[in-house]
């Protein structure tokens, strides 16, 4: 196996597997609602990264928001700075048309 297919893989493995931890620990926790997070990012010259969500045979964003790719209980999405820099933020993924959590 190749170095990054093994980075691949073991960066795979930490994002599932801390998809069964941080969620049960974090549902007791009072965390801000993504749309209201999301907001006052691109007011603040942020940017979503568009192109890292996942999309239908149409093009059209699989989520909610383009910026974002979900397990089966935390997303992530990425977002630039306004220097370009490159951020992932970690969501507590809404159930049943809930709005995304900002994870602590």
């Amino acid at each position: 196996m190749t170095a990054p297919r093994i980075k691949l893989v073991a960066g795979l493995f930490g994002f599932f597997a801390a998809g069964c931890v941080l969620p049960l620990n974090a549902w007791g926790q009072a965390s801000q609602g993504y749309s209201d997070y999301r907001q006052s990012l691109m007011a603040g010259g942020w940017k979503p990264n568009v192109g890292y969500g996942l999309k239908t045979a149409g093009g059209k964003a699989l989520y909610k928001f383009p910026e974002v790719v979900c397990g089966p209980t935390l997303c992530n999405a990425k977002w630039r700075d306004p220097q370009g820099h490159e951020k992932l933020i970690t969501l507590i993924r809404g159930l049943d048309g809930a709005d995304h959590r900002v994870a602590p």
